[in-house]
């Protein structure tokens, strides 16, 4: 019987029930990746770059709470907002780290639009120096490679610069002849040269439109419409105007790069290795992401819109030494690095040579070195000159050649042997310049550097760099696009995507000291 005092019991009941212990840590394992989590962001003081400015109203969450989660999710493989949302509310280490309370999706969008954006950077190597405090790492040691990572683009938005350029200055004689055309046909003294801009194009047809007003020719379009003579000229030079206007856009958008992405414009074409081993001739919407390994954590991190990697080694560096003032003493790389500038950069900031150059391996191939008539496989004498196969010495200087496109001035001899190739055996087969006169290039100080690494490289030492960068800085990029499933941004523009990837790393550094962490505490078991 149911009565009005006392409690309906029958249909309050629930299977579940409150139990002890409340406190929500009490239920994370020892071992767990969580523990590990916030014992590496313990050190790491991040409400300098994350603090509120005052405001009426509701506080919002706490932006630091918000950044533990982001940061956690990444380490365990989650990225998109939605599941950061969905394991705040379902997930016992995400109801831990957050007080049990569920911010939203776009709690974690407003945290990166308005804070992760700009200082991204300083906690990127806050928390990597904290890991590397805790694991005890050696940064004197820093192994280095780049991989391409797909844009949120469609790989067939592809603007190419040389296009652009080729179809421009075919533009430029149409509108020379039209200039020629017009002076001719009205009496008009319209300049014309090599170039023209679409502002200069833009006056002329604004011109054509000022006379059409005049003289009260309104203009006419669609069919069964005769155009008049004058809005035929103002049409034309109005198609030439918005073609240039367009070139000019997209040619500001490339810069020095030689393409772009029309969805994502910071994104460059660029050939994948998938690409490249399935033969597809395909290019996609890349960027050229560039880290540094010291003991298995990444130490620095950075996306270039360049696809080579030889010009991203200079501004990689002096990304470190801005944040962490200082030089790692042995910086290790793949041939790809191994160019006239990197060198000489290492030597005037006095880092070891240990960066293979393009030949380092190819020189000692059975294969390459048959081929004797190849300079490369030539002999070379105690004053440094080649000596061809039929014994002639290239010692008879012709000129220098000063290059200085790059960071520093390089000079490169070029030498031709005294006697000349007539009268050689070999003179059909090595001479291909019509002057039947052998020239071989020498530089001086990039031999230096290049004895410099063979030396390095050759010793114990130069071995176990050698081997261990493959295993690093490969690793590292094999656990990122493997493990944590990180093989395509999923935001748009330099600074969004750069933002995605050093969280990615912070997530990868995460990991590691999570694995560092249970190995340690086993060997204490141990002992």
């Amino acid at each position: 019987m149911i009565t009005t005092t006392q409690s309906n019991y029958i249909d309050n009941y629930s299977a579940f029930q409150l139990s002890l212990p409340l406190d929500l840590g009490l239920k994370i394992e020892p071992d767990d990746e969580v523990v590990s989590f916030l014992k590496a962001l313990e050190g790491v003081n991040l409400n300098k770059y994350l603090k509120k400015s005052e405001r009426r109203g509701r506080k919002g969450y706490d932006n630091v709470m918000l950044l533990k989660v982001v940061l956690f999710a990444r380490m365990i493989g989650f990225g998109d907002l939605r599941s950061m949302e969905s394991l705040c509310r379902h997930d016992i280490r995400f109801m831990y780290i957050t007080n049990e309370e569920t911010p939203s999706f776009m709690s974690f969008e407003r945290l990166f639009n308005d804070y992760l954006i700009e200082d991204i950077d300083h906690i990127f190597f806050d928390i990597c120096e904290n890991i590397g405090n805790l694991m005890h790492i050696d940064k004197s040691v820093q192994y280095i490679d780049g991989t391409k990572i797909e844009a949120n683009a469609n790989k067939y938005t592809f603007v190419y610069k040389t296009r652009i350029v080729n179809a421009r200055r075919k533009l430029f004689v149409k509108i020379t002849d039209t200039i020629i055309s017009i002076n001719t046909e009205r009496g008009l003294d319209f300049p014309y040269h090599y170039f023209y801009s679409a502002q200069e194009i833009g006056y002329i047809a604004q011109y054509l439109m000022e006379v059409m007003t005049r003289n009260d020719i309104a203009p006419v379009y669609g069919k069964g419409r005769r155009k008049s003579d004058i809005q035929k000229w103002y049409d034309l030079f109005l198609g030439y105007y918005i073609k240039l206007d367009e070139y000019e856009y997209w040619l500001d958008i490339i810069g020095e790069r030689n393409s772009c992405s029309k969805t994502d414009h910071d994104a460059t074409m660029c050939a994948t290795k998938i690409d490249y081993y399935c033969h597809t001739g395909l290019s996609r919407p890349c960027y050229n992401v560039q880290i540094g390994v010291s003991n298995g954590v990444i130490v620095n991190a950075e996306l270039f819109q360049r696809p080579a990697d030889a010009k991203t080694f200079i501004p990689f560096m002096e990304r470190y030494h801005q944040y962490t003032e200082e030089y790692p003493l042995y910086p290790m790389a793949d041939a790809g690095y191994g160019s006239y500038d990197n060198y000489m950069y290492c030597l005037t900031h006095k880092m070891e040579l240990y960066m293979k150059y393009t030949m380092y391996a190819k020189k000692n191939e059975s294969k390459f070195r048959k081929r004797k008539l190849n300079p490369l496989n030539w002999e070379v004498n105690e004053e440094g000159y080649k000596i061809c196969p039929n014994g002639r010495i290239f010692d008879r200087h012709i000129y220098d050649q000063y290059e200085q496109r790059g960071e520093y001035t390089r000079i490169i001899q070029k030498l031709t042997s005294e006697q000349g190739c007539e009268g050689c055996p070999f003179e059909e087969e090595c001479c291909k310049s019509r002057k039947k006169r052998k020239t071989v290039s020498r530089d001086v100080v990039l031999n230096e550097f290049y004895g410099e690494v063979d030396k390095n490289l050759s010793t114990d030492f130069g071995k176990e760099l050698k081997k261990q960068r493959s295993i690093q800085v490969e690793g590292a990029f094999g656990v990122i696009k493997q493990d944590m499933k990180f093989t395509r941004f999923a935001r748009r523009g330099l600074k969004n995507t750069k933002m995605e990837f050093l969280i990615v790393c912070i997530g990868y550094n995460l990991r590691k000291y999570h694995k560092y962490r249970l190995r340690e505490e086993k060997k204490e078991l141990l002992n």
